[in-house]
């Protein structure tokens, strides 16, 4: 999508500074990554915490702020440094995917968003990717294909964390507002696939 690809361009030109001061420091994109999931694993303490004092919805919202922040990081240091390989490439996607997990577990432990929403989330963002990845493994490109690409659920999850601290039921809306796009951006990818393949 066009707005998407904007919105990339923005975020890698105004994140430039940045990634040159990682890339002197000899900062490599994979412990950026390993970074980012850490910190969207500390997440989960804030979520657990979040249960008994809203506060905690704040700070889960700044650790999983910061964990995407640098995971978004990781690919424009790998290539400003020249270290871009299909290795860390795929060391990123797995990355992505626990992260993803993370945030739904980090979701249930707060006691607001019940068991069936969050296997609903997690199955169809798995999806998301699955379908991606099957497609492009027929030849499709389904890059920019579907309207809640991760950056746009994680976005939502963060979002929807921070306004959990002024009321809870906010988590339960990002968390039903994440899957419905999932579930449109499976049913997008899919039929550009099935409408590839027949020519």
């Amino acid at each position: 999508m066009a707005v998407s690809r904007r919105g990339r361009a923005f975020f890698e030109n105004a994140a430039l500074p940045v990634v040159r001061l990682f890339a002197r420091a000899g900062v490599s994109p994979n412990l950026l990554t390993a970074a980012g999931v850490g910190l969207t694993f500390l997440s989960l303490f804030f979520y657990g915490l979040a249960r008994v004092e809203r506060v905690y919805f704040l700070a889960a919202g700044f650790a999983l702020s910061f964990g995407a922040l640098l995971d978004g990081l990781d690919g424009s240091l790998a290539r400003l440094t020249g270290s871009h390989s299909r290795l860390g490439a795929f060391v990123d996607s797995v990355s992505d995917r626990v992260s993803d997990s993370l945030i739904v577990v980090g979701f249930m432990l707060t006691g607001h968003v019940d068991g069936l929403l969050a296997v609903l989330m997690l199955a169809l963002s798995m999806l998301v990717s699955y379908v991606r990845a099957r497609g492009e493994s027929l030849n499709v490109s389904l890059k920019e294909v579907g309207i809640g690409e991760r950056a746009v659920r994680v976005v939502a999850a963060i979002l929807g964390t921070f306004l959990a601290y002024l009321n809870p039921l906010t988590l339960y809306g990002s968390a039903v507002f994440i899957s419905v796009v999932s579930f449109i951006t499976v049913v997008q990818r899919v039929w550009a696939t099935a409408v590839a393949l027949r020519g």
